[in-house]
């Protein structure tokens, strides 16, 4: 098999050869093809997905990456043209889809965040009612899902860009410091950086941004400061969030295997 995790780079026999290696985990991370501000690219958080998705799988070591889910849930972008929504039940649908395909195929692990804050919500809801349908047969739904994994997402990335010289005084993040490092790294060609602008800076609740919207609190649709941006804080933001994001999945699947032992014992 050819050195790669990403399954859709693979052909069948060597998705079959994986499954019989052990590769039984599937990872899936949905995003989104939105605004990220006057300087980044539509697919930014997609691309940012693409990169920590593909780190996840290669640190679990026995794991997949699935195609990237995109467009996401992203009314709150839709002011801004070009932004493309999905409706909550047609994410989640397409969460669901991706299991109800692959774990016929032998995959008994599926690990599920997002790289589009907008997703973290529904993305719950998916991982609730995949867990109703498949944890019976011996599937495992481990998610990173939720509000509250929206701030520590949040938290882990603008530390990374703090402790690297790029301190941000702002509650949320959007084509800020962080994401637009990463793009700087992985896709510099796509960074527009002739017109890197700070955006909305303070405090702000994340329901206000869903409630009124991106462009009614940031006209230019920045979160952030996206001026101290660097290759080398986006390479390092991949790696702390790939790093956290596994780690919440090895502790889901150990205290899991715990209950087990404790069940059948």
């Amino acid at each position: 098999m050819r050195n790669s995790v990403l399954l859709e780079e693979l052909s069948w026999p060597e998705v079959d050869e994986a499954l019989g290696a052990g590769m039984r985990t599937v990872v899936i991370v949905t995003a989104s093809m939105e605004q990220h501000g006057p300087h980044l690219p539509m697919l930014t958080d997609t691309a940012i997905g693409h990169a920590v998705g593909e780190r996840v799988a290669r640190l679990l070591g026995n794991a997949l990456m699935a195609p990237v889910i995109r467009p996401g849930c992203s009314d709150h972008h839709l002011g801004f043209p070009g932004s493309l929504s999905l409706p909550a039940e047609v994410f989640i649908a397409t969460v669901v889809a991706y299991v109800r395909s692959l774990a016929p195929h032998g995959f008994d692990t599926f690990v599920l965040f997002s790289s589009h804050g907008g997703n973290f919500v529904p993305l719950e809801a998916a991982a609730a009612r995949l867990r109703e349908e498949f944890e019976a047969h011996g599937v495992r739904i481990v998610a990173f899902a939720g509000l509250e994994a929206l701030d520590e997402m949040m938290r882990v990335m603008v530390g990374v860009a703090a402790a690297m010289g790029a301190p941000q005084d702002v509650d949320a993040i959007h084509a800020d410091a962080t994401e637009t490092s990463v793009m700087m790294a992985r896709h510099p060609h796509l960074v527009a950086t002739g017109r890197l602008e700070a955006g909305f800076l303070g405090k702000i609740e994340a329901a206000e941004i869903f409630r009124r919207g991106f462009r009614a609190i940031t006209p230019n649709g920045v979160f952030g400061d996206p001026r101290r941006a660097s290759p080398a804080i986006g390479e390092a933001v991949i790696e702390r969030l790939a790093e956290h994001i596994a780690g919440h999945v090895r502790r889901r699947l150990a205290d899991a295997e715990a209950a087990d032992r404790g069940g059948a014992g």
